[in-house]
């Protein structure tokens, strides 16, 4: 079955656009960035003519001499035996971080064949994009996610399900019992699967969860294995491959460098968190304060909460095997409820441009002797600030969001494992897949 992502309609609206430029699309490895290229270009009618830089070192020859487009065109065109035209063909430069060249040479497509249309892509880009400048307005970022909730239904056939979904800009649905049970098992589908597209395809193939979890081996392994390229010195790349192998089981605590070493061992764990932040393995969730905004003008680096880039894989490598999951009555129980707010947090993210500032996420927390308080996420609508409180239950206390609310008013959201909204004051009250 057909894998169809929310970057589809990302692509067409930038191809389309009479101010296209050289794109450059960022994502972890495996989150699907290639195969959504080649899909893109197979629906517009396009010739694909991609350069892997990895497979075939060869191809930084023609970004050894000129920069100028129409000699590395001419050279791609001998190496490749392919006509490149404008608006025929597209121009994938996958592993570009392999050819720096290739980089810079983006911004002369930018100028002298604007018509042609590019996209760069790559695995751990972050870490060469850091070594360069960008010329302001020569290039255009685009970001990938592994699978929403809503985009795993959809592979999962269950288009239709999605207008019966709630939506904090609508809060009215349609929510039957039929689909309720559904959606809920669905969800314990999705804690298991995660959303990376070899996983979900695995899944989809054979409808085995055994399956999923040789997929997910094999990506731990790989992830791990990627580490060395980036992680310098002996002592670094252990400590960082520490990390990532254990980091799931901190997801949703406040966190801080000294919990994971004392000495020198603190000044690598910060690096490794860095280099995992950078990888977009993981992101830190900052302390953030709604009377400054944006948020990240005054977030606090001191203390930190973590959300990890796939709760499928996040979950295999804690250890926890798909008959647990599924055997268990209450799947957000494990990990001591954490998981909800990892599914909230990754939703969150993948759905960046709505509900948070350039896809960095904040919490709110006041430490007072008499009356410390947390609220899970801080959410940026319509240039307004609204708290987010996760719980794994239908139930417990919410005295640290109303302290919130009492201090900065507005309206809180209380995302919870219920299949109904319901608006009480200034709470609403709704499910976790609620879109924010």
């Amino acid at each position: 079955m057909e894998i169809i992502r929310n970057i589809d309609g990302k692509l067409k609206a930038w191809f389309d656009s009479s101010r296209r430029k050289p794109l450059i699309l960022r994502g972890a490895r495996q989150v699907g960035k290639t195969f959504s290229v080649r899909a893109f270009a197979e629906k517009q009618g396009l010739q694909l003519v991609e350069i892997n830089f990895e497979k075939k070192p060869a191809m930084r020859k023609a970004f050894d001499g000129e920069l100028t487009p129409s000699w590395i065109i001419a050279q791609l065109e001998i190496l490749e035996r392919k006509e490149i035209r404008e608006g025929k063909t597209l121009l994938f430069l996958d592993e570009i971080q392999d050819c720096p060249r290739a980089i810079t040479a983006l911004r002369y497509f930018f100028e002298e064949a604007p018509q042609l249309a590019v996209i760069a892509a790559g695995s751990l880009l972050e870490f060469a994009l850091g070594t360069f400048s960008f010329p302001v307005g020569r290039v255009e970022f685009m970001q990938m996610y592994p699978l929403t909730f809503r985009e795993f239904l959809t592979a999962r056939g269950y288009q239709k399900v999605l207008a019966h979904l709630p939506q904090l800009s609508s809060l009215q649905m349609d929510f039957s019992e039929t689909v309720a049970n559904l959606v809920a098992d669905e969800f314990k589908n999705y804690m298991i699967v995660g959303g990376l597209p070899e996983a979900v395809s695995a899944f989809l193939d054979t409808n085995s969860y055994l399956a999923v979890v040789k997929v997910h081996d094999n990506l731990v392994t790989a992830y791990l294995d990627d580490i060395r390229k980036y992680a310098k010195g002996d002592l670094q790349m252990e400590n960082t491959r520490s990390l990532l192998a254990n980091i799931f089981g901190y997801v949703g605590q406040q966190v801080n460098y000294t919990l994971f070493g004392q000495g020198d061992n603190v000044k690598r764990t910060k690096k490794s968190i860095d280099l995992l932040c950078q990888a977009l393995l993981i992101y830190k969730v900052r302390q953030g304060f709604p009377s400054d905004l944006p948020l990240g003008s005054s977030a606090k680096e001191k203390n930190f909460k973590i959300v990890f880039f796939d709760i499928g894989l996040g979950q295999r490598m804690a250890g926890k095997d798909p008959s647990e999951i599924m055997a268990s009555t209450n799947v957000l129980s494990l990990f001591d409820g954490l998981l909800a707010e990892q599914f909230v947090g990754q939703e969150l993210i993948g759905e960046s441009e709505v509900a948070s500032e350039s896809g960095q996420l904040y919490y709110w927390a006041r430490d007072a002797k008499s009356s410390s308080a947390e609220v899970d996420f801080l959410v940026l609508r319509n240039g307004a600030v609204s708290p987010v409180e996760v719980k794994a239950g239908k139930g417990g206390s919410l005295k640290s969001l109303h302290l919130y609310l009492n201090e900065y008013g507005g309206r809180g959201i209380v995302m919870q494992d219920i299949h109904a909204v319901q608006e009480i004051k200034n709470l609403v009250f709704c499910p976790l897949y609620t879109k924010l």
